[in-house]
């Protein structure tokens, strides 16, 4: 199966080819700062289709172009159908219209081999052709035009749906629910794990102790917020665990109870003087 991926980061649309460490394939990637490396211009007809090619551009320099020009040489150069060829993306609303656009490209396409007059072609199906002797061109016609049809069935997905699909394709082997939901509102979530924490450690304190405690967070909302930087922190860094910069409630208690215990003894004489 051949993936490709579509990221959006403030460069021009331009690609320099390296070698990566252990491997021995060509890699295509774009760069931010191209004097680091030499770059050329990107080119989706000799865009290699093997290894691995990143290419990064601005909004409106011809991703999905570029992406439905390649997706057209898999299915002609490498016989593959949609089914075979995983999309991914980042929204719902993106994954709908890579989908039309490239089952237009590919209807195109099956148009100008076919010689269709009323399709004149674009300066990229023209060059395609030339590289495809013309006694194929028919069988290039209805291949494309069936891998038009076959859109329906494409494995274009949003980075969370493909891993939805894993996750329930092999349920036994990862352990998981074949019926899973995705949940769009963590806020909601956090705020009620909050809650039930507060419940459990605060509510049945004793008043004077609950000093103790407020240095963790004096409401439910105050605790929530000192750990949202925790978690963001944590999310931008997920191999790296942020270490605690707060002692867990019990601890705190522990060490409130001696001093208590203590201040006690300290207060003892004082009192019976």
């Amino acid at each position: 199966m051949v993936a490709w991926f579509a990221r959006t980061p403030p460069c021009t649309l331009t690609c320099t080819c390296r070698r990566l460490d252990g491997c021995g394939d060509q890699s295509v990637a774009a760069q931010e700062h191209p004097l680091t490396q030499p770059t050329q211009p990107l080119n989706p007809l000799t865009l290699p289709l093997h290894g691995l090619q990143l290419i990064e551009a601005s909004a409106g320099t011809g991703k999905t172009f570029t992406l439905a020009a390649l997706y057209l040489r898999l299915v002609l150069e490498r016989g593959l159908f949609p089914p075979q060829i995983l999309v991914m993306t980042f929204t719902e609303a993106a994954t709908a219209e890579l989908r039309e656009r490239i089952r237009e490209r590919l209807a195109q396409a099956a148009r100008f081999f076919a010689a269709d007059a009323a399709v004149p072609g674009d300066d990229f199906l023209k060059d395609l052709g030339r590289q495809i002797a013309p006694a194929d061109w028919p069988t290039c016609a209805a291949r494309l035009d069936l891998a038009a049809q076959w859109m329906d069935e494409a494995a274009i997905f949003t980075i969370h749906g493909w891993c939805s699909r894993m996750l329930k394709t092999h349920a036994f082997d990862s352990a998981s629910l074949f019926e899973q939901s995705r949940v769009d509102d963590s806020e909601r979530l956090k705020r009620g794990a909050v809650q039930d924490y507060w419940r459990r450690w605060f509510y049945a304190l004793p008043v004077d102790a609950l000093g103790a405690l407020k240095a963790i967070g004096s409401t439910p909302q105050a605790l929530l917020d000192k750990l949202k930087n925790l978690w963001r922190n944590a999310e931008r860094a997920p191999a790296a665990p942020p270490a605690p910069t707060l002692s867990a409630p019990d601890v705190v208690l522990a060490r409130w109870a001696a001093w208590a215990r203590q201040r006690a003894v300290l207060e003892a004489p004082a009192r019976l003087g």
